[in-house]
């Protein structure tokens, strides 16, 4: 009798690599990647990832096993959603949602399929929308191979539950190739956040656009997060330094670690 059912898997989706972690039922995880080809002109820019993860779950996923999906922050755009007692169901808050994510990106909005936080008195709410052909694929690639899909999820919200005891107030930076994202926390709930292209990969020219973000959005109210405390999550990125007198802590990415056979 098989006992694949036990295994654990995590997929995390990015624009350049795709990483499958396998936890047996018993002994060390195994990690593979592929690598992800550039896309076509005029085609969407998930579709050779979606294209990628497939293949790795066809060559290496086990049939019954538990599947976790992280997708890059590259592939999700945010909301933060302003508390109001006169927003607090879930079809509301998903309008409101929409109009806000649809101010940003126009009409390209309405691709997207948006997950809602639980809503709590008195805080902010977050919205995060990732391309429904992009998730009707991922889930599609799940049951072909019988896997049990037990999350979807971006990569700040799993960045963020992996570290949630240690996080209060201060700001959080996940680093990725040629990416930036950047949470402010107060009271370990999110108060503003920036998820954006990079504009350089060079560490002391990181530094300074990552300086300017801070600098903006501490002075920016309501969003004003207190403190100089800043805990960094990079992979493959070097982690750069800040002047000012920030605290800053740096921690490995929880998701996407480097493969191996």
């Amino acid at each position: 009798m098989s006992l694949s059912w036990l295994d654990r898997l995590t997929l995390f989706i990015h624009p350049q690599r795709i990483v499958l972690e396998r936890q047996p039922w018993r002994g060390a995880a195994i990690c593979q990647s592929a690598e992800v080809a550039l896309p076509a002109s005029g085609e969407a820019d998930w579709l050779p990832a979606l294209a990628a993860a497939e293949a790795l779950l066809k060559a290496e996923g086990r049939r019954g096993a538990a599947l976790r999906i992280v997708v890059a922050d590259h592939f999700v755009r945010y909301a933060l959603l302003p508390w109001s007692e006169n927003i607090t169901g879930r079809p509301a808050r998903l309008a409101m949602a929409r109009a806000l994510l649809k101010n940003t990106l126009g009409d390209k909005a309405e691709t997207l399929e948006i997950a809602l936080d639980r809503p709590a008195f008195g805080k902010n709410g977050l919205a995060a929308g990732i391309d429904g052909q992009l998730l009707a694929g991922l889930r599609a690639a799940a049951k072909v191979r019988h896997l049990r899909l037990a999350t979807l999820q971006p990569r700040l919200i799993a960045e963020l539950a992996a570290r949630h005891r240690q996080l209060a107030d201060g700001w959080f930076a996940s680093l990725d190739e040629e990416w930036l994202t950047l949470a402010g926390l107060r009271g370990g709930e999110i108060a503003s956040l920036r998820n954006h292209r990079a504009s350089t990969g060079d560490p002391a020219l990181l530094a300074g656009e990552l300086a300017g973000l801070l600098a903006a959005e501490s002075a920016a109210p309501p969003g004003a997060v207190a403190g100089k405390k800043l805990f960094i999550a990079s992979r493959q990125v070097a982690v750069p330094t800040l002047a000012g007198g920030w605290e800053t802590t740096n921690w490995p990415a929880a998701i996407g670690g480097d493969a191996h056979a």
